[in-house]
């Protein structure tokens, strides 16, 4: 099941971010600090044009993805987390398109993210899904040397 965000997740999104980016992709302390930052944000703002979602199966959090608003015409998709047990199984895109349908039922004319050229399976999931690499960087972000990477949907 995808739900919003309940207070008892907030640990859960921060937390289960940080371990995999550590253990897959050797992302240090930092990260984890940016996704707390990231979460309070949203609880800050408590906007009707922002959601957290949650997957969840048997009682149990498997993942998350988000939408912020950026302006008027744009909102941002983040958060996107499917944990490994489960990869593989379609929830990923199920989260996509959850957030995906909240941007179309709000009106907004396009999604934007933000993601590391590393991140190979999402990346997948987002071009399936008709977004369109726009922009790349290279940055020094959470203690490594990242492509960064801005992607683009009109809806």
């Amino acid at each position: 099941m995808i739900r919003t965000l309940r207070r008892d997740d907030i640990d859960y999104i921060i937390n289960s971010h940080y371990k995999l980016y550590k253990k897959e992709f050797n992302y240090d302390i930092t990260f984890r600090d940016f996704i707390e930052d990231s979460v309070n944000g949203f609880i800050k703002r408590a906007s009707h044009k922002e959601n957290i979602w949650v997957l969840e199966i048997q009682g149990k959090q498997h993942g998350s993805i988000s939408i912020k608003r950026m302006n008027d015409e744009t909102a941002q998709l983040g958060l996107f987390l499917v944990e490994p047990s489960i990869r593989g199984a379609g929830y990923g895109q199920q989260l996509v398109q959850t957030a995906i349908e909240f941007c179309k039922e709000l009106n907004f004319k396009n999604i934007i993210l933000w993601t590391n050229s590393e991140l190979t399976s999402a990346r997948r999931i987002y071009m399936r899904n008709g977004f369109e690499l726009k922009e790349t960087r290279v940055q020094t972000l959470s203690n490594k040397k990242l492509t960064e990477e801005l992607w683009e949907l009109y809806i």
